[in-house]
């Protein structure tokens, strides 16, 4: 009994990439498609194990592929573990965070993360200019991150103007003179010269502070305050101007010498421009 052929006249082998298994089949449409994911080159098969899987890495989506080249790569950015897929969904994308610039992987290992400095929250990923740097300001110390949540501000005092930096190194301090109140500044031009009356001795400082009794600070940006002439004080802090330094014979001779006003004078702690 003769099968897997068709014939009118004469029994014919079914074609490249078709199989049958019946007797008397009368049309080449009784041989049956070898299904997507696969493809033969034999004629007259009777079997459907004559069609031979795409690799992994690779699909199809071709019915009665009569050739290897009829399984194409996987684009960059997916991969496929398992041979014989015929749907696109096959190839299955990186995770967010990664990327993979490889067409036809098998594996997942090809879905490298997204350095330090940067995040991705796409699915296939196919290049690292998807990943995204973490805006100037803040930093990240996470590979493979999914979210700028991931990006740490830096703290008040410091500045950063670098995009996608990986360290707290690129925080830089303001310096002496300045302040600087708030997360993430992503310029120098944050840093506040402290008002008059105040000073900063330090880098990196988020506040200024009042000048002592017994100094006065008359500009801006000051590092250290002026000393009040020899046996003169204030009795505030924050002076502004020496005008405010008072002989302490004058405070009275209650007067503890260090600047405190004596009993019945006010007092504040913070000064009005005049």
């Amino acid at each position: 009994m003769v099968v897997e052929h068709w014939a009118p006249e004469a029994c014919q082998p079914c074609p490249k990439g078709r199989w049958s298994n019946r007797t008397g089949a009368s049309s080449v449409f009784d041989c049956n498609f070898c299904p997507a994911g696969t493809w033969s080159t034999e004629e007259g098969a009777s079997s459907e194990k004559v069609c031979r899987k795409c690799a992994t890495g690779k699909w199809s989506p071709v019915l009665g592929a009569v050739e290897e080249k009829a399984c194409v790569d996987c684009p960059a950015g997916r991969f496929n573990p398992k041979a014989g897929a015929g749907i696109p969904g096959d190839c299955i994308a990186c995770s967010p965070g990664t990327f993979s610039t490889v067409t036809g992987a098998a594996s997942s290992e090809v879905c490298k993360p997204c350095p330090e400095g940067t995040f991705s929250s796409a699915e296939g990923a196919f290049s690292n200019q998807t990943c995204s740097s973490c805006p100037s300001g803040t930093f990240s110390t996470v590979a493979g991150a999914t979210s700028w949540a991931t990006c740490t501000g830096c703290p008040p005092g410091t500045y950063s103007s670098e995009a996608g930096a990986s360290s707290h190194l690129s925080c830089l301090k303001c310096g002496p003179g300045t302040y600087q109140p708030i997360v993430s500044a992503a310029s120098s031009s944050l840093c506040i010269k402290c008002a008059v009356g105040n000073y900063s001795s330090s880098w990196g400082t988020s506040t200024c502070q009042f000048c002592t009794r017994g100094s006065y600070g008359n500009a801006f940006g000051l590092t250290q305050c002026l000393d009040c002439p020899a046996g003169s004080t204030t009795t505030i802090l924050g002076a502004i101007r020496e005008g405010m330094c008072i002989k302490k014979s004058i405070i009275g001779s209650d007067s503890s010498g260090d600047g405190v006003a004596v009993e019945g004078e006010a007092e504040t702690d913070h000064v009005l421009f005049p």
